[in-house]
C-alpha cells in the first residue's frame, strides 16, 4: 500500500516544489496566474515575459538538476557498492568545474562547448578516483574510494581556484558559479539539462538490471552474465555525463547526489529498476524546494540554490558516516 503510493506523493512534493518555485522571486507582482501568457508571443505583458523568460526556465532547471545528480549518485553507488559514493565525493564535480575554467583562462580551448570540457574532465577525474581505489584491477576499497575522490576533487579545484585570479569581472563570474547559482539560466540551458535526464534516465534503465546484479558482489555478478568491470565503466561513463552537462550550466553542487538515493532507497527498497524513478522524482523534488527556499532565506534577496543543497547534504553525509561506523563497531 506504501509502494502503491509513493509515486503520488512523490509527484506531489515535486508539483509542490515547482508551485513555490514559480511564485517566488524579486518581483512581488509576478504569480503563477501569468503562466497563461506562455504562449502570448509579443503580446505578453512584463510580469508573462518574466514568468515566460525567467522564474520558468529557472524551475526546470532546478528540477532537471535533481534528476541528473540524482541518478549520477544512485548509479556511483551501485556500481562502486559504496554508500557514500556521490558526483561530489568522487572528484566528478571538482574535475568538470576544472574543464570550464581552463575553458576559460587558456586560448587554445576558448572555442570548445563548456558542457563537453565538464565531461571529459569529469570523465578523468572520475578515472583517477577509480585508479587509486584499485578499481581497474578487480576490486574496490571503500577507504581508497573515497579519499582518492578527496584527493582528486581537492586537486581539481585548487586549480578551479586559479580563476579567482583572473580580471575582476571574470573572477566574479567563476566565484558567483562554483557556489551553484542558477540564478541566471534560460531556456536553452534547461532544454540542454532536460535532453540530459531523459537520456539519462533511459541509460539508467538500461542499467538496472546490471546495477542489481552488482549488489550481489563482483563474482556473482560476473557469473550472472554481466561484467561487473563494463558495468562499472558504463556506469561511471553515464553519471559522469550527467554531471558534467549539470557542472556546466550550475556550477559543482554538493550533496544532492548522496542525499536523494540514500531517500530513494529508505522509501522503495532495493530494486533499481523501481529506484529510477523514485530517484529522478525525488531529485527534482528536491532541487524544486531547494529553488524557492533560495529565494524566501530570511535576511537575503537570494542565496545560490547550492548553499541551501549543502545545508541540507551536509548533516546528512555525517549522518550517514556516523550510522555505519555505529553499525561496524556494533
Amino acid at each position: 500500500m506504501r509502494r502503491a503510493a509513493l509515486p503520488c506523493l512523490a509527484l506531489l512534493v515535486v508539483l509542490g516544489g515547482c508551485a513555490l518555485s514559480l511564485a517566488t522571486g524579486g518581483r512581488s507582482d509576478v504569480g503563477l496566474a501569468d503562466l497563461s501568457g506562455l504562449f502570448a508571443g509579443s503580446g505578453a505583458t512584463l510580469a508573462e515575459q518574466t514568468m515566460r523568460d525567467i522564474r520558468l526556465p529557472r524551475t526546470l532547471c532546478a528540477v532537471f538538476l535533481g534528476v541528473n545528480l540524482g541518478l549520477a549518485g544512485l548509479i556511483l553507488q551501485a556500481v562502486t557498492r559504496n554508500a557514500l559514493a556521490a558526483p561530489g565525493l568522487l572528484g566528478i564535480n571538482q574535475g568538470a568545474a576544472l574543464g570550464i575554467v581552463l575553458g576559460l583562462i587558456v586560448p587554445a580551448l576558448a572555442g570548445v562547448p563548456q558542457s563537453l570540457l565538464a565531461v571529459v574532465f569529469g570523465l578523468l577525474a572520475v578515472a583517477a578516483t577509480f585508479a587509486i581505489s584499485g578499481a581497474f584491477s578487480g576490486r574496490i576499497e571503500s577507504l581508497r574510494l573515497i579519499l582518492g575522490g578527496i584527493a582528486v576533487g581537492a586537486l581539481g579545484f585548487a586549480a578551479v581556484r586559479l580563476g579567482y585570479t583572473l580580471e575582476d569581472d571574470l573572477a566574479r563570474q567563476v566565484v558567483r558559479w562554483t557556489v551553484g547559482d542558477i540564478g541566471g539560466v534560460r531556456m536553452p540551458e534547461a532544454l540542454r539539462l532536460g535532453a540530459t535526464a531523459l537520456l539519462g534516465i533511459l541509460a539508467a534503465f538500461g542499467l538496472a538490471q546490471r546495477l542489481n546484479l552488482m549488489a550481489l558482489g563482483q563474482a556473482a555478478s560476473h557469473g550472472l552474465g554481466a561484467d561487473p568491470m563494463r558495468t562499472l565503466m558504463l556506469g561511471a561513463g553515464v553519471a559522469s555525463v550527467m554531471t558534467g552537462v549539470c557542472v556546466s550550466v550550475a556550477g559543482p553542487i554538493a550533496f544532492a547526489g548522496l542525499v536523494v538515493p540514500h531517500l530513494a532507497k529508505a522509501l522503495a527498497g532495493a530494486d533499481h529498476r523501481r529506484l529510477v524513478l523514485v530517484t529522478a522524482t525525488l531529485g527534482a523534488g528536491l532541487m524544486a524546494w531547494a529553488d524557492a527556499g533560495s529565494k524566501l532565506w530570511p535576511g537575503f534577496s537570494e542565496i545560490p540554490v547550492g548553499v541551501i543543497v549543502s545545508i541540507i547534504g551536509a548533516p546528512w553525509f555525517l549522518a550517514i558516516v556516523l550510522t555505519r561506523r555505529a553499525s561496524s563497531h556494533g
